[in-house]
């Protein structure tokens, strides 16, 4: 059973970062990180014009967590203790035994490898503790650099999307990405 993981026990201690549950005393770094324009430009929300705006979003997430509708980590650098980024899944089936991921990092922290190492904790994670068979991801046809992560990760690219979302005032194409238990991946 899928919500059998919000018993467990959720930090991860990995090599260069920590994932763990999203706190209030998150809103800060949250804002640092949504209120980036080149960081939202391919996510379904505009950046952040207000800190308010960071703190209904740890809400969010912690609500999501405490609803079992959603597992949102923050990825904290262990080098500094701060906030860089978060990763996890939402839209959970459990009739069709799917989820997908989603996930977004500040961008002096963009090509070090830290969003591989935390997606690939996510993803061993949903295949050992759950019993999801595919974890989708959708992904703007221009994020060239989150198909290549989706790609090393080992996920396919099944198609695009035409049209498929109104983001940022316009309908737009997204391609999809699935990686499969039988896949073997993880």
């Amino acid at each position: 059973m899928i919500a059998d993981i919000f018993e467990e026990p959720l930090s991860m201690e990995l090599e260069k970062v920590c994932l763990r549950p999203i706190t209030a005393d998150d809103a800060d770094d949250l804002y640092d990180i949504f209120s980036d324009r080149q960081v939202m430009k391919y996510y379904d929300r505009l950046p952040m014009k207000s800190r308010e705006e960071s703190d209904d979003l740890a809400k969010m997430f912690m609500n999501g967590m405490t609803d079992k509708t959603m597992i949102r980590w923050g990825i904290e650098e262990r080098s500094s203790g701060k906030l860089i980024g978060t990763c996890g899944f939402f839209c959970i089936s459990e009739d069709d035994k799917k989820v997908e991921v989603g996930y977004e990092l500040r961008r002096d922290r963009w090509g070090m490898g830290i969003m591989s190492e935390a997606l690939g904790a996510i993803m061993r994670f949903i295949f050992t503790k759950t019993d999801i068979n595919r974890v989708e991801a959708f992904v703007e046809v221009p994020n060239v650099a989150s198909m290549r992560l989706l790609d090393k990760l080992g996920f396919v690219n099944e198609g695009t999307l035409r049209q498929y979302e109104r983001c940022r005032n316009e309908l737009i194409d997204v391609t999809i990405w699935s990686c499969l238990r039988s896949d073997g991946v993880y």
